[in-house]
């Protein structure tokens, strides 16, 4: 099929991704337009829109799906157009728009927390008590209710990802001191609140619907939390048992068969969490995220049609990977930074460590909010143990921080 424009929606993060999509499509990158909320002079000599009001040189934080609210009404029917989106939500779904994952009203509503916790109540798989609400009033009034039952509960949004804007409460004092925080917009929207499940491990299933409705299965990882919300990366294979996996597999692909006859289609991964007596489910993400940077990894080249399931593909590790953010300090400006490896040829490697940055190249850039400016990510021995993992990972994490 030709195409009058291919948008790249995808951050800077998936940039590596660029050249196994070229050789595939035989599309190159000066006809791209990148959109995106990044300064990005990464992407210098490239046609390039950003969205949002950024003063130059400013790094500026957007969701995916407001990036999405924000271009979808410049695709118009006069332009085939071709979508390479984090996410499908709010993007027009049109005879003339192809994307590599399902767009418009089914990717808007899969992407939605509250849907997803009555999809999970619906299809019998375990998953905390959660609640809605209309705005932060009936939060505060709901809390003080629940707060009677529950000693601690979670408060999140709907549609924000990677644990921006959770907090755990453990009083109606913690949820004004929240509500004290949040811009006045963010507060008349709506909120879900959940009973809090203790735990110490977090991991996510991966998987691929086809346009055809089936499910491939792609692996799993222990997810690396900060303040048990926060998402900064990831350990493969997972430190869990083999029930544990199997038990992330089958309901994984369960999640899958609900999707597809849903109307889904694309990568998607499963969220759970490692109770006192048992695994919960707690989230699906329907969209390209952090885990799809480990899957390209394992596939190369074969990537963008592994990512289609038209090319199924099974890594047995004999090492284990640690690969998360590099984290960036709120207002501070980075400059000459450069990657210092090549991601896919490091890990195919096996040998090392690799520090990949995505902004700051030559200009200075500031960042206006606390999130990262790079990834790393390095392969350890099969046997370290899961501490040992941890404390590399967060020492790997911070050291631009500091």
């Amino acid at each position: 099929m030709e195409f009058d424009q291919v948008v790249w929606l995808l951050d800077q993060r998936f940039d590596f991704l660029i050249p196994w999509f070229e050789k595939e499509y035989n599309i190159f990158r000066k006809d791209f337009l990148f959109v995106g909320s990044y300064h990005g002079n990464t992407r210098k000599g490239l046609k390039k829109v950003t969205v949002g009001d950024l003063p130059g040189g400013h790094v500026s934080y957007l969701e995916p799906e407001d990036i999405n609210k924000l271009y979808a009404h410049r695709i118009t029917s006069n332009k085939r157009t071709l979508l390479i989106a984090f996410s499908g939500a709010y993007l027009p779904s049109a005879d003339y728009v192809t994307s590599f994952i399902a767009t418009g009203n089914i990717a808007t509503d899969i992407n939605n927390k509250w849907w997803q916790y009555e999809f999970f109540c619906k299809t019998g798989i375990k998953t905390p008590k959660t609640w809605w609400a209309e705005n932060h009033c009936q939060l505060l009034h709901l809390s003080q209710v629940l707060f009677s039952q529950y000693e601690s509960l979670l408060i999140k949004k709907a549609e924000l990802a990677g644990g921006y804007k959770m907090k755990i409460v453990s009083s109606a004092e913690d949820v004004y001191d929240y509500c004290g925080r949040q811009k006045e917009d963010f507060l008349n929207s709506e909120f879900l609140i959940s009973e809090y499940i203790p735990h110490k491990q977090s991991f996510s299933g991966m998987a691929i619907i086809d346009r055809d409705g089936n499910t491939i299965w792609c692996g799993a990882t222990e997810q690396v939390l900060y303040n048990d919300l926060a998402y900064e990366g990831l350990i493969w294979p997972p430190y869990i048992d083999d029930k544990g996996l199997c038990d992330i597999k089958n309901i994984t692909l369960k999640v899958g068969k609900g999707l597809a006859e849903y109307g889904y289609f694309g990568y998607y991964n499963v969220d759970f969490i490692q109770g006192p007596d048992e695994m919960y489910a707690v989230e699906i993400n329907a969209r390209f995220c952090f885990s799809t940077i480990f899957y390209a990894c394992c596939c190369g080249d074969k990537f963008w049609r592994a990512v289609q399931g038209k090319e199924i593909h099974e890594s047995w590790p004999d090492r284990r990977l640690i690969m998360g953010k590099i984290k960036a300090k709120e207002g501070k400006s980075y400059c000459k930074l450069a990657d210092q490896s090549n991601i896919l040829e490091w890990f195919n490697s096996g040998i090392g460590g690799f520090q990949s940055y995505f902004v700051g190249t030559d200009e200075p850039e500031c960042y206006d909010y606390g999130s990262f400016i790079g990834l790393f990510g390095e392969l350890l021995t099969k046997d370290t143990n899961r501490d040992d993992a941890l404390r590399l990972f967060w020492d790997r994490c911070l050291q631009q921080y500091r």
